[in-house]
């Protein structure tokens, strides 16, 4: 409740208290008055009372002041006193002015008065008026005091205008014994702030400082609304502005973002409001039922929002929500306007506004989001709306790591950021992961697909909407006996296609070179940068390449390796500066370029000259050579130069 709702029945009080001191009054000036002026001459039908209840005496025009300690009480004036036998006393043009503690205080006016001396019943009719000295006023046209209940009860409507805070309600009543004042019959309020109060009935308890709603409540401020089947509102010591507000047997609030027209649906099954020592309002919600329930519709990002949960605390200010925190676990659920549906679980929430509007979103403990065919695990979670983001922690104690699942793979991480808007992912810190359904330099046999590739690094970006992973900082992928280790490793998934760059290490079976070697031995290759395209059937390793199988070791400045449409090496073609050993043989070719088919298992060095150098340095030098690997011979084609040590004799 606002300070004008709790002015206002402070007032409206007050009113009644008025009355009911000005009847007293009226008894003390009688008494203390003792014989008056004679019986004038009065017409029964100007009185308008029964006109068998005879008139015993007429007083015109008088004025009486009381005081208590020599300070003014009040000051009982009136145009016109006819007492008659009955015991009433009828009043016309009643002005009572009120004092407090020598200060002038309220001032009530009515047309006419009537008071029973026997019965200390009070009756008002015509025209009452109470002006406060802040000159807010209350009025009302009928009323009686009804002495043996010690009730006071308006018998019309009663308006109350304080400036341009305004209210009314259909009938008041002030109990004198319990010191309580009930309003009912539509009772309204419209505060200084342009909140709107409508209740049927309040009561308003002033010993214990309480109003009480039992029959329902609504407030409007702006385009909020809030209503509730009942309420309660304790107010601060001295009448002072609501400390606290429950509303209990169902809640409903909805709120209008004027920014954005965005909606705002909230409930819950009991509220308590507290106000802090900053002037905002502490609120909780808690329910007995599944949920507590937060709806966010429309807004320039989203189609909808809601929020489910067993207790929601928010801070609401002058300008709306300033912060909102669920607890005990938390369900979200998004409709953006780009983007997947996405839903989120946690333990526990907390949300950003600004004007009214949601705009940050952090989830903490066991935190789940779904979105699309994505599942992201963690210890927390923010979202935040300006830039699209959902930023991901694990647990720094390492007992919880952030998770990525979907049909094409996982991976665990230290943190890990979801670019909704670009369909992009960042994850850094200890990436373990692997893909599915997809190969990695070539085939290994028709089970290929059942290996998944694995991966690791500390940087990775996924990007074109899981299509292309960057992988960075001591990368690896490995898939089987094949292994890719490099500083920056890029994998196209769709074409199956990667590019690594810096200190570029690649291993695999040595039976897709040589269908004699056994698949337990591996094929060792080093160069800077690999090039890795399984559309076009090649893998191109540069800089510094060094090459090793169980039977040779090459090294070149590029070295190109084939596969046929089985993805099955075809060849392997060698340049600049190349080098084979040839391990079994003890023999060494060099020359400028090699290609080795692996189907013919020849190898042909071609250079200016290509050299082959045997195990006991013999030399042999021409345009060409050519080695079967299969017989072991090698044929020198062109200018061909012979270099002969023979064996020495013992």
């Amino acid at each position: 409740m606002s300070a004008a709702g709790r002015s206002w029945i402070r007032h409206g009080s007050t009113l009644l208290i008025v009355v009911f001191l000005m009847a007293v009054a009226f008894i003390g000036y009688q008494r203390t008055r003792g014989n008056g002026d004679g019986v004038g001459s009065v017409d029964p039908g100007d009185v308008g009372f029964d006109v068998t209840d005879i008139a015993v005496g007429l007083y015109k025009g008088f004025g009486y002041t009381e005081t208590l300690n020599g300070q003014t009480v009040f000051i009982l004036n009136s145009l016109r006193t006819l007492s008659l036998a009955s015991g009433w006393q009828e009043i016309e043009g009643v002005r009572l002015q009120l004092f407090n503690k020598g200060e002038l205080g309220p001032i009530l006016t009515a047309e006419r008065a009537n008071y029973n001396i026997e019965t200390k019943e009070a009756r008002l009719e015509g025209g009452i008026h109470v002006e406060f000295p802040n000159g807010a006023f209350l009025n009302t046209e009928a009323g009686r005091f009804e002495s043996r209940k010690q009730v006071f009860i308006s018998e019309g409507p009663v308006l109350y205008v304080d400036g341009p805070t305004f209210g009314q309600a259909e009938q008041a009543s002030y109990n004198l014994d319990e010191d309580w004042v009930k309003l009912e019959g539509n009772a309204a309020l419209r505060a200084e702030d342009g909140a709107m109060l409508v209740a049927p009935r309040m009561v308003y308890r002033r010993d214990e400082r309480t109003v009480v709603f039992s029959d329902g409540v609504e407030l409007t401020k702006g385009l909020s609304r809030l209503a509730a089947p009942k309420a309660t509102a304790w107010l601060a010591s001295d009448d002072g502005p609501p400390e606290k507000i429950e509303m209990t047997g169902g809640v409903d609030v909805n709120t209008i973002v004027e920014s954005t027209g965005a909606l705002v649906e909230m409930w819950g099954e009991r509220v308590v409001t507290q106000r802090d020592v900053q002037g905002d309002w502490q609120v909780k919600i808690r329910t007995s039922g599944p949920w507590v329930e937060v709806r966010f519709l429309g807004g320039p990002d989203y189609y909808e929002r809601t929020m489910q949960t067993s207790i929601l605390s928010a801070v609401i200010g002058e300008d709306g929500i300033i912060s909102m925190k669920a607890d005990k676990r938390i369900c979200l659920d998004e409709i953006p306007r780009e983007g997947p549906r996405r839903s989120a679980s946690a333990e526990a929430a907390r949300g950003w506004f600004n004007a009214g509007q949601l705009t940050d979103v952090e989830l903490e403990g066991d935190v789940e989001i779904r979105a699309e065919e994505i599942l992201a695990t963690g210890q927390r979670a923010r979202l935040i709306k300006a830039s699209g983001l959902v930023m991901l922690q694990g647990d720094p104690t390492g007992r919880k790591r952030v998770g990525l699942d979907s049909d094409q793979g996982r991976m665990s991480c230290d943190e890990a950021t979801l670019y909704d808007r670009e369909g992009r992912i960042e994850a850094r810190g200890q990436i373990h992961g692997e893909l599915r359904n997809v190969r990695l330099l070539g085939s290994d046999g028709p089970d290929e697909g059942e290996e998944p590739v694995r991966f690791a690094g500390e940087v990775l970006e996924v990007s074109a909407d899981g299509g292309v992973y960057s992988l960075r900082d001591n990368a690896r992928i490995w898939q089987g006996h094949k292994l890719l280790l490099a500083d920056d490793v890029r994998f196209m998934k769709e074409s199956e296609s990667v590019v690594a760059r810096g200190h570029v290490r690649a291993t695999f079976p040595a039976d897709q070179m040589d269908d004699t070697a056994s698949k337990d031995q591996d094929v060792v290759v080093v160069s800077r940068s690999l090039d890795y395209d399984a559309l076009e059937g090649s893998a191109v390793f540069r800089g510094s390449v060094h090459y090793a199988d169980p039977k040779h070791t090459l090294s070149a400045n590029r070295l190109a390796i084939a596969f046929d449409e089985d993805d099955e090496v075809s060849d392997v073609e060698a340049e600049g500066a190349v080098e084979i050993q040839d391990l079994v043989m003890g023999r060494r070719l060099t020359g400028q370029h090699a290609l080795r088919v692996v189907t013919g298992q020849v190898i042909t060095v071609t250079g200016s000259p290509a050299q082959l150098t045997d195990e006991r340095g013999n030399v042999a030098s021409g345009e060409s050579l050519t080695w079967n690997q299969a017989d072991g011979t090698v044929s020198i084609g062109g200018g061909t130069e012979l270099i002969y040590y023979p064996e020495e004799q013992p």
